[in-house]
């Protein structure tokens, strides 16, 4: 009868290679460039595999650091309201015009 030590080896050296393989390609995609961005104190996007830098917030809204936020939500409204009673306006005026 033969053995089959022999086959059994060659399938375990050959498992023991791809899993080899898959260590290092995770660690060359994904481990090192991972570190390599926190070094550098960016994000990490585990997904497109890129490093993004982080945004102040300042920069975005245009405030300095402690500035408080002014917000005036009653001009937004009122010129809302401004374009829909100039709309009501318009258009009974339009609706005599086709009519005649």
């Amino acid at each position: 009868m033969p053995s089959q030590i022999g086959k059994l080896k060659y399938v375990f050296v050959l498992l023991l290679g791809l899993i080899s393989a898959s260590i290092l390609a995770y660690s060359w995609l994904y481990s090192i460039p991972n570190k390599k961005c926190e070094a550098a104190e960016g994000w990490f996007s585990w997904k497109y595999r890129k490093c993004y830098a982080p945004i102040a917030i300042s920069t975005i809204t245009g405030r300095r650091p402690g500035e408080p936020v002014k917000v005036d939500f009653h001009d937004d409204a009122r010129k809302a309201s401004n374009a829909r009673a100039v709309r009501q306006a318009d258009a009974p005026a339009e609706a005599a015009t086709a009519s005649k």
